[in-house]
């Protein structure tokens, strides 16, 4: 495995990012933490993801870890100018974390992963109080609202089918995802509930990588 650091360009200022290449890529994903998180939190993440053969790049959203801007409505377009990033080594999927998920879907790559995404912006107040709590100190500004504010102003998700897109969530996530999550598989989407996680560990379970494997596999097939 090739393990760099990497300066992504956009509109005058960086995105910062740890690229895991392994030999001969099949294809590339692009790794995002949820509020209040950083690319290293990450990086276990983004190891399973090149040991299935993509070339992974874990970056810092805007506000979080070594980004220079603070958090604001343009944090979409970190995800999306780490996909133009990442298509030197093919299709490029999106793979995100809460905040991350949410991005990760809405993005620009031809494939994303939803895990424990926030798809209904109208969280509950103990859920910002948790927020304010917790993780908005690692957040610049450190501000809660300001991650619903502009989680409105998003566009919507639109279920497009294990074609193109997956939601993984925990079966004791936080109680909007869950809902969320519950409806598309009754739905017969391609929704994935791993029992007995809870929002902060999802993205570093084995039943989490044994279904991303199984997806990726069907996405970039092996030749």
């Amino acid at each position: 495995m090739d393990v760099q650091r990497a300066d992504i360009r956009k509109g005058g200022h960086i995105i910062p990012a740890i690229i895991i290449v392994p030999p001969a890529p099949r294809g590339a994903a692009v790794i995002s933490h949820g509020y209040g998180g950083c690319k290293e939190e990450q990086l276990g993440l983004a190891f399973r993801i090149a040991e299935a053969g993509l070339a992974a790049c874990a970056i810092d959203l805007r506000g979080h870890g070594q980004h220079p801007l603070p958090l604001d409505a343009g944090v979409l377009t970190d995800v999306d100018a780490a996909v133009a990033h990442c298509r030197r080594f093919g299709r490029v999927v999106a793979i995100g974390h809460s905040l991350g998920g949410r991005l990760a879907l809405i993005s620009e790559a031809d494939f994303a992963v939803g895990i424990s995404p926030p798809l209904d912006p109208s969280y509950c107040v103990r859920t910002r109080e948790l927020l304010q709590k917790l993780r908005s100190y690692r957040v610049r500004p450190d501000d809660p609202d300001t991650v619903f504010d502009f989680l409105r102003t998003l566009p919507a998700y639109r279920e497009e089918g294990s074609e193109r897109t997956m939601v993984i969530y925990g079966s004791r996530d936080v109680p909007e995802i869950v809902e969320s999550g519950d409806a598309l598989k009754a739905l017969g989407r391609n929704a994935v509930r791993i029992e007995g996680a809870i929002h902060g560990d999802t993205y570093m379970l084995e039943s989490t990588f044994a279904a991303l494997d199984k997806q990726l596999d069907l996405w970039f097939p092996r030749h």
